[in-house]
This record gives C-alpha cells, sequence and structure tokens, in this order.
C-alpha cells in the first residue's frame, strides 16, 4: 500500500530557526525548506518496516547526525510522517545540538499530539523557558499549547508577532494559526499585527501582514 503525503516546512520556520539560533546564511535555510517540500511517500507491506521516502525511523534517526545540516533538517522533518511511531526519536531530538533540529521536533511533536506529546512535556517545558533562544521558547510553547497549556504559553507565541525580525513574526503567525480555534485570544493580536502591517496599504512588512491574516483564517476557520 502507498499513501502520498506531503511534507512542508514554512520558510518563516527555518529561516527563524536558523537565524536566530546561529549564524546560519538564510540561503542554506532555504535549501532545507525546498528539500522537505518535496512530496514523500509512506511505503508499507506485509512484514516491512514502515518507509518515508525509502528509509525507515531508525535511517532518518542516524541522519540526524550528519555532519550536513540539510540532511539533518530533512531528517527530522521527515520523521514527522512516522506520526507516533516516531515519538521517542523526535522527543531525544528536542535535546539535539543542532537547535533548529530541536525546533522541527518540537513543533512535529505537537502536531502529533497524543502519547508521545504527553511523553514529551518535561523537555518541552525546557524548551518553552530557555533564555537563549526564543525561536526554541515559541517552539516549545507551541507544542505546550498542543498539550493543553494554552493559557500559559500561547501569550510566548502573541508577543513574538511584535518582534523586529521577519523570520520570527512570521512564524509565530504560523504557528498560533497551526493551533486553530483553540487560540482564539491571539484574534485580536493578530488584527493588530495586519493593520500595522498591511499589503493592500502598503504600511508596514506585508510579509508579516500576509502571515497575520492566514494565522486569523485558521483560527476562525475560514
Amino acid at each position: 500500500m502507498r499513501l502520498n503525503l506531503t511534507l512542508s516546512v514554512s520558510s518563516a520556520f527555518l529561516v527563524a530557526a536558523g537565524m536566530l539560533i546561529c549564524p546560519l546564511a538564510v540561503t542554506v535555510a532555504q535549501e532545507a525548506v525546498d528539500a522537505s517540500a518535496s512530496n514523500v511517500s509512506t511505503d508499507s507491506a506485509a512484514g516491512d518496516d514502515q518507509k518515508v521516502a525509502g528509509r525507515t525511523i531508525d535511517q532518518y534517526q542516524e541522519l540526524l547526525g550528519d555532519e550536513n545540516r540539510v540532511v539533518r533538517l530533512r531528517a527530522v522533518k521527515s520523521l514527522g510522517a512516522f506520526g507516533k511511531d516516531a515519538g521517542q526519536v523526535l522527543l531525544s531530538a528536542l535535546a539535539h545540538d543542532d537547535r533548529a533540529v530541536a525546533y522541527i521536533a518540537a513543533v512535529q511533536l505537537g502536531r502529533i499530539g497524543g502519547d508521545p506529546l504527553q511523553a514529551a512535556v518535561e523537555p518541552l517545558t525546557k524548551l518553552a523557558e530557555n533564555k537563549d533562544s526564543l525561536a526554541l521558547r515559541m517552539a516549545g510553547s507551541y507544542a505546550l499549547c498542543c498539550a493543553g497549556q494554552m493559557d500559559q504559553r500561547l501569550p510566548i507565541l502573541i508577543d513574538a508577532l511584535s518582534y523586529p525580525d521577519r523570520g520570527t513574526a512570521c512564524s509565530a503567525a504560523e504557528l498560533i494559526g497551526m493551533l486553530g480555534a483553540d487560540a482564539e485570544s491571539a484574534i485580536e493580536p493578530l488584527k493588530k499585527v495586519h493593520a500595522a502591517n498591511d499589503p493592500a496599504k502598503r504600511n508596514g512588512d506585508y510579509h508579516v501582514g500576509g502571515a497575520a491574516m492566514n494565522a486569523l483564517r485558521k483560527v476562525r476557520g475560514e
């Protein structure tokens, strides 16, 4: 049986993770985005290990240690397609030396939810309270919102909407949008950010304004 999945990584996610966490060139982050945004197939057959793009969970786990950062980012993103089966590997990746890998692992765990997310609450809390990296605080906070800590953690993402760096603000908007209707308290802040960066009025940063509008639509269920 073959199930086609599309793995997409927003440029804002990886630009924020790369630029805020370490001096990574935007072009390298974008290469990771382009590589991960391709169609990925999940293959399964009786007696065979589940595979995504021809690789198993164990093989992707090994690639997390590759010296090439683009390979590492592709690997952690691809692990999300395995769902709960990759929960333990993603949990371990939260402590990865490459903070961009940890960032994506946290977002993936938030998306997967269930037991893998609950098992990761303690390390995710450490990320959400990381004093050195706003990007990690955002990723950890997003995942913890998915784990039921919306009131406590959503304000971190709302505050990041006003961060002067475009990648950070756009990432915050996208993470809020992924939370859907549960992030209702972010509607007014998103409206303000969009008004201050309205593409139609050519004021502010139209990238941020567009990201805020996309998030508004998702939170409203439009």
